[in-house]
């Protein structure tokens, strides 16, 4: 089998290109639906893909069902239909995605999604929100059919892996996410923040994330304006701040020390000419601007005024180097924890063909019985027949999930060759190697 991926994220693109092509979780479910239903005109219908879409990384998995698929081991076409693909899904028109990004291929693909998972190609090493985001892009992509059992195993093995390295180190202890970086640059700024008001825009994770990092640091006059009131209530009750509605905005901001954006708006939430409004009413006093949002939500024009301090993301990244010398020494335990579960994943792999025929073959016997059976039952009812379906199936799959969970769980071990060849001799699977693949079942081989 063969993986494959393509990777633009904050180690090869600029700010101003990621916000271009980033996508929301329904954008992201709209294109694999989209993958599925066209697949012929990308890499054909016994293709898997998933997408990984983050404020600091756009990638997009994919792997083949079948040894004989005709786009096996062409690495360059492969390449070109997936940034087609993701020029077309993001509707990016600007200077080529190629050079803008990088390729995985086979255990390169395996290693990077092990180390993305863990945070170990974060902004911030080690964070943990992207655990939950890797999770998310694989329920996603099995959701649509988009991914099956063979890319799904990959995920599910980088998500183990990474909750080993959270487990099993200090990596995540004391989380340094970009909003608790945020509020660290906010406090070197400005200076303790008791003694600062904070305004916090938007109302989502990265939100809720903002406000616990402040609170965290003593800031208690913080407040929450969200474009929803409602969502902006919810979240100001956690930590007993204040909530005001959007149209308010304004008024606030002639009264704040620090603002954290990190809205999903597609436009600009602050611009320039709305500021530079703002500051004439604020005397002189300063204002620090903290912009997580991508797209960003504050107008970069705004650097040019009087008395503002902007921080985006990409200046956010610069500061983190200040904060990651103990994250880079627990760093070093994870990559002992990766390189032992790429070995297993690399046994794990040799392992997929095999569960794969038995499967199959399962599958071949139990539609022939079934049509056997229905032949010398003309008159059945057919919700009779779907129920005969729906049963057959189940006992299938429940017959072999355990064989196939044990073989995936003794892939560690030195057995796992004579297990291998006890399978293929008991069960003959080298004599029908050409059996039909089974109906396409969400996480099923």
């Amino acid at each position: 089998m063969e993986f494959f991926c393509i990777s633009i994220s904050h180690q090869t693109t600029s700010l101003d290109i990621r916000e271009k092509i980033v996508c929301s979780q329904p954008e992201v479910r709209a294109a694999l639906s989209q993958y599925v239903a066209h697949n012929d005109r990308f890499l054909g219908p016994a293709s898997e893909i998933a997408i990984l879409s983050t404020c600091n990384r756009f990638e997009v998995y994919l792997t083949f069902r079948g040894e004989n698929h005709p786009f096996i081991g062409k690495t360059d076409e492969i390449k070109q239909v997936l940034l087609a693909f993701v020029a077309q899904i993001t509707e990016y028109s600007g200077p080529d995605l190629a050079s803008q990004s990088i390729a995985y291929q086979n255990l390169d693909v395996v290693e990077h999604l092990f180390r993305v998972a863990a945070g170990l190609e974060s902004q911030v090493i080690g964070e943990t929100q992207i655990l939950g985001q890797v999770s998310e892009a694989l329920e996603t992509a099995l959701q649509t059919g988009s991914a099956r059992h063979t890319l799904a195993s990959l995920f599910r093995a980088a998500l183990h892996m990474a909750k080993r390295a959270h487990t099993e180190t200090a990596i995540g202890k004391n989380p340094a996410s970009l909003s608790s970086v945020a509020a660290s640059i906010a406090e070197q700024v400005v200076g303790k923040m008791n003694n600062q008001s904070v305004l916090v825009i938007g109302a989502g994770e990265m939100s809720a994330l903002a406000v616990r990092a402040f609170h965290a640091r003593g800031a208690r006059n913080i407040t929450v304006v969200n474009r929803t009131y409602t969502n902006a209530t919810r979240l100001a009750k956690q930590y007993a701040c204040h909530a005001r509605p959007i149209e308010e905005l304004n008024q606030i901001l002639q009264m704040t020390d620090v603002v954290i954006s990190a809205t999903g708006a597609q436009h600009s939430i602050l611009t320039a000419e709305m500021l530079s409004a703002v500051m004439a009413h604020r005397r002189n006093r300063p204002l620090l601007l903290l912009d997580i949002a991508l797209p960003r939500d504050i107008e970069p024009a705004t650097r040019e005024l009087p008395g503002v301090t902007i921080f985006d993301l990409d200046d956010i990244k610069l500061r983190l180097n200040q904060t990651l010398e103990h994250r880079q020494k627990e760093a070093q335990q994870v990559e002992t924890i990766l390189r032992e579960e790429l070995r297993a994943f690399a046994r794990w792999m040799e392992v997929i063909p095999t569960v794969g025929k038995l499967h199959r073959k399962a599958e071949k016997i139990r539609r022939q019985e079934v049509e056997r059976t229905l032949q010398h039952l003309p008159d059945l009812d057919p919700q009779v027949q779907e129920q005969i379906e729906l049963l057959t199936r189940s006992l299938v799959k429940k017959l072999l999930h355990e064989p196939s969970t044990r073989i995936r769980n003794n892939a560690k071990n030195g057995e796992l060759g004579d297990h291998m060849n006890t399978l293929h001799f008991l069960f003959g699977l080298d004599e029908d190697d050409h059996c039909p693949p089974q109906t396409p079942r969400t996480g099923e081989p």
